[in-house]
């Protein structure tokens, strides 16, 4: 018998023994809690997969200047994208894609952070990066945190980006210049994610993770031996632990986060991936190498869930942490202006695809703006857990969307923060030395100056079709667009719409002057925000 039948069987007998008590049972009684599966890739642009690349202009995409590094034939890029996550292409046509989403900051940290909790990360004082350093308050409820309360087995799998950490080094003598390879970042106490709500853990706790070997990977706790494939190890944790729970007839939650696409990328993923790719570039290659590998993962993982009788009592989200950084293959961000870092669409706007077998419409998309934060009551409501009075959440439930309900699940959505140009087609010079310095090409690292620390503010807010930008190391004010027709974000309409100006920054106003300061990026620039939607 399976998990699903068992739990039904028990369920149905529930049913008939409080029928023979009282004539009224509510429906609900019925309802099997579903497992949720959220899985979160790492700086995956959105016209980097087959659904989405049925909504960009090739021709006006393949004349934006490429990286260096990623280099290559357009339409053999194209291609290497269109074949790299074949399992999310299914997923998505049996599913519900979501393509006006959001996240709540172009970084991973506050982004992670807005998931766990619901929440804008500006409500606690998470702008940044620097920001996310100093970890998810602990009077912060997440997500797992409740999940878990109401007796589901909970899960972090790979990056856990919201924890407060010290760092340290291994050895010297077998350091790599990818700091990815001779960190390890420690959580403080209490922050831990088995310690805010998941039962289960198998993290790390930095930006990115070495791709082999890792020596950064913590197991409740525990610094532990990583030997292999990281994304290998990650789609085998999940696959165990879903058999696990399986074992204990509980529901489940796990938030799956895989670590590719996240640079460098400098080792190739195992062989069989990069035989699946020839575009004439071996960078690209392992590049789509990797993201093929995850979505390998996800394949297998789908397939356990059908063994198991899973399948169709599971809601699973995929989504992007942000969008693709520009050292990284066209199509990256598609249509989409700007990278991961900056608050334009390209940094914010990601891929989110809901999937609940017989419960969500297949094949189906809506352009209704929606936000990464909306996972948390979303996923609540499925499970028929109650949000508490106490706790303070932005996200909604957006089910009923999901489901062909009309519902506006915000009116508007704000962005406040550093304008990171570390990810940006303006840091070339940077990153051209910096592959060269990686593989030992050049003997002297030469650092960033566009890291967050040194970046000068921006906000943004945005409603369903327009978007107003404010930069304060710009020149042109505000930079007001229709997003809707300029997804680019090409043609400043401010002057022409001067009350549009007006509403959307008075919304941006009344936002962000009960936010709090930044935790660690520069509360001046912070002030120079707020006085400027004055």
């Amino acid at each position: 018998m399976t998990l699903s039948s068992k739990k039904k069987t028990v369920l149905a007998g529930l049913v008939a023994a409080a029928c023979a008590a009282s004539p009224v049972v509510s429906m609900a009684s019925e309802q099997v809690k579903p497992n949720v599966l959220l899985i979160v890739m790492d700086d995956l642009g959105t016209a980097q997969l087959d659904f989405a690349l049925d909504n960009i202009d090739k021709q006006a995409l393949a004349e934006r200047p490429s990286p260096e590094r990623y280099e290559g034939d357009f339409d053999k890029l194209y291609d290497a994208a269109k074949r790299s996550m074949p399992n999310i292409t299914q997923l998505a046509n049996e599913g519900v894609r979501m393509t006006n989403a959001y996240v709540a900051t172009p970084v991973c940290g506050p982004s992670r952070a807005g998931m766990m909790t619901g929440r804008f990360p500006h409500s606690f004082g998470i702008y940044s990066n620097d920001d996310a350093h100093s970890g998810i308050p602990l009077d912060i409820t997440l997500l797992p945190a409740l999940m878990n309360e109401n007796g589901y087995a909970t899960a972090n799998i790979g990056k856990y980006h919201n924890a407060k950490v010290r760092k340290e080094f291994i050895d010297e003598s077998i350091q790599t210049r990818d700091y990815h390879d001779n960190q390890i970042s420690i959580p403080e106490p209490g922050y831990g994610p088995e310690e805010r709500g998941f039962d289960y853990a198998y993290s790390y706790f930095a930006s990115g993770a070495a791709l082999y070997n890792s020596p950064a990977i913590f197991r409740n706790g525990e610094n532990v031996p990583a030997p292999g494939f990281i994304t290998h190890n990650l789609t085998n944790e999940t696959l165990q632990f879903i058999e696990q729970a399986s074992e204990q007839d509980k529901p489940f939650f796990v938030n799956l986060a895989y670590s590719v696409p996240h640079i460098p990328l400098e080792q190739p993923a195992p062989a069989k991936y990069m035989d699946r790719f020839d575009t004439g570039n071996v960078e690209v290659d392992k590049y789509y190498a990797h993201v093929n590998a995850s979505d390998e993962g996800i394949g297998q993982i789908i397939a356990k869930l059908k063994a198991l009788g899973e399948y169709e009592n599971t809601l699973i989200f995929f989504l992007s942490d942000n969008g693709a950084v520009h050292e990284s293959p066209m199509p990256m961000n598609g249509m989409d202006r700007a990278f991961k870092g900056q608050r334009y669409r390209g940094g914010v706007h990601v891929p989110f695809i809901a999937h609940w077998k017989g419960v969500l419409p297949e094949n189906t998309q809506s352009d209704t703006m929606i936000s990464a934060m909306d996972i948390l009551p979303t996923a609540l409501a499925a499970a028929g857990i109650a949000i508490p009075e106490e706790m303070s959440v932005d996200g909604k439930d957006i089910m009923p969307l999901m489901k062909g309900e009309k519902q506006q699940p915000h009116k508007y959505l704000y962005w406040a923060g550093p304008r990171a140009l570390h990810y940006d087609s303006s840091n070339v010079d940077f990153w051209n030395h910096y592959w060269k310095w990686i593989s030992f090409e050049e003997q002297e690292f030469i650092p960033s100056k566009y890291i967050e620390k040194h970046s000068k503010g921006e906000w943004a807010i945005k409603d369903q079709e327009w978007s107003l930008h404010y930069y304060d190391g710009g020149n042109e004010g505000f930079e007001l667009y229709h997003y809707a027709n300029d997804p680019a974000e090409s043609i400043n309409l401010a002057a022409k719409h001067p009350e549009k100006v007006n509403e959307l920054k008075a919304a941006f106003y009344d936002w962000i002057k009960s936010k709090p300061a930044p935790l660690g990026w520069g509360q001046d620039r912070y002030q120079v925000l707020t006085e400027s939607a004055k």
